[in-house]
């Protein structure tokens, strides 16, 4: 009898470890600002690439309120600037904005896969917008950090993001 309750046990604590956090716990975590740490594709052959919008240096903020509503702003500030931005022609706006990525809009939380999905309203890219965003995350040493399977470029393996709390 024994042997049965410990194997109750660790059954319903193995259980409990998979399912994880509460979705209220999740977005416990997630409310608040982000500042991009990094962004970076892994090729298949192993080796690794910033974002080709952002570069090297590219810079960031995600932001979640607790009412269900996100930012992201994301910017390749290498990107060359217009010489005067106010003055700029509509035919050459595109190649102004070419360095920046923003869009807002609802949220959800998908516990059981451990995912975000973004869902833009408005968007620098017009293609964003309706979309769903799926950003499978883990939270690693305070860190909040996206990452999935490419399946847009068939040279990269893996895509990678990973934000920390601004301060």
């Amino acid at each position: 009898m024994m042997g049965f309750a410990l194997l109750l046990l660790g059954f319903m604590l193995s259980a409990a470890s998979g399912w994880g956090q509460t979705e209220s716990e999740i977005r416990d975590r997630i409310v608040g600002t982000w500042k991009l740490v990094s962004s970076q594709e892994i090729m298949k052959d192993g080796s690794t690439r910033p974002f080709a919008m952002l570069g090297p240096h590219g810079k960031g903020f995600l932001m979640y309120q607790r009412d269900g509503y996100m930012c992201a702003h994301l910017v390749n500030p290498d990107y060359p600037p217009a010489p005067d931005p106010q003055r700029t022609k509509p035919e050459e706006k595109p190649a102004v904005t070419g360095g920046i990525l923003a869009y807002c809009g609802r949220y959800e939380i998908d516990v059981q896969q451990k995912q975000i999905v973004h869902l833009p309203e408005v968007a620098t890219d017009a293609g964003f917008v309706g979309s769903r965003q799926i950003r499978p995350y883990v939270f690693e040493a305070g860190r909040l950090v996206f990452s999935d399977v490419e399946k847009n470029d068939p040279a990269v393996a893996r895509w990678k993001i990973v934000w920390e709390r601004a301060r």
